[in-house]
């Protein structure tokens, strides 16, 4: 069985610990809004001369660099959420080896019952997660894409998808979800400030995904579809960077955003 390589870490702050959050923990005041990318102009995602260490925390000059996404809103609406429970917003940036998520989630009390090491727990339905739905490409169609979520234990499931949920099958350990063999090898990172947010900084090296329809790694100018979203209590509370809008669930693929790389 398949074992994601990745780097854990985590500290928590103590109850003298300053009461402003860090400059790179706080919702930014605009960004760029997935649900205008749908169609619209893609987000940019600048290529980092230099990669951030991935330790959990956002403060690294090449996130002072990075774009940052609009507050995450209501999966279902789009509505406004800048103070729900799983309230958060994202940046995003590359280079030649990987694809590099950075993610804070204002969840005062974040929970996981699972381990770094652990191989594809149901984060959906016990964590507070952060899920990255990733589309090589802009196809105009639900074929061939990748779901990701990255838990504040470290704990990653993740899995490759043939067309919109599909494949879902049943083995000796019950449903598997798409093709659970793959790995998005993502090293990853949490980091935990008690009772005010969690961070998580993911690098997915570009070997992880399957030659396809489109370049990988990416050149720059390529558009791909993307979308994120937050969540915990088995998904009963969650947010989106671009909303579903009734248009299935969160893997329809024509609602992700769609990103350009620089």
């Amino acid at each position: 069985m398949k074992r994601a390589l990745c780097i854990f870490s985590m500290a928590a702050l103590s109850a003298c610990a300053k009461r402003e959050d860090p400059a790179w923990a706080k919702m930014p005041a605009e960004g760029t809004t997935g649900d205008s990318t749908v169609t619209g102009t893609p987000m940019r995602v600048v290529r980092f001369a230099t990669p951030p260490a991935i330790d959990g925390k956002l403060d690294d000059a090449a996130w002072s660099q990075a774009i940052s996404t609009s507050a995450f809103v209501e999966p279902g609406d789009g509505a406004e959420a800048r103070t729900h429970e799983v309230a958060a917003f994202a940046k995003l940036g590359w280079d030649d080896q990987k694809l590099y998520v950075g993610a804070v989630i204002f969840d005062r009390a974040p929970f996981s019952p699972f381990t770094s090491g652990d191989v594809d727990p149901h984060c959906w339905e016990k964590s507070s997660a952060l899920e990255v739905m990733l589309q090589p490409g802009d196809p105009g169609d639900n074929r061939d894409y990748y779901e990701m979520q990255f838990d504040v234990h470290g704990a990653a499931f993740d899995t490759h998808w043939d067309d919109y949920n599909t494949p879902i099958t049943t083995g000796g350990a019950g449903k598997v979800f798409g093709h659970q063999e793959w790995s998005s090898k993502a090293e990853r990172a949490a980091w935990v400030s008690d009772g005010r947010f969690y961070s998580v900084e993911v690098a997915i090296p570009w070997s992880a995904f399957a030659p396809g329809r489109t370049a990988i790694p990416p050149k720059a100018g390529d558009v791909w579809r993307l979308d994120l979203y937050s969540f915990k209590e088995g998904q009963r509370l969650s947010l989106a960077w671009s909303p579903i809008r009734g248009q299935g669930n969160f893997h329809k693929s024509a609602r992700f955003g769609r990103i350009k790389f620089e």
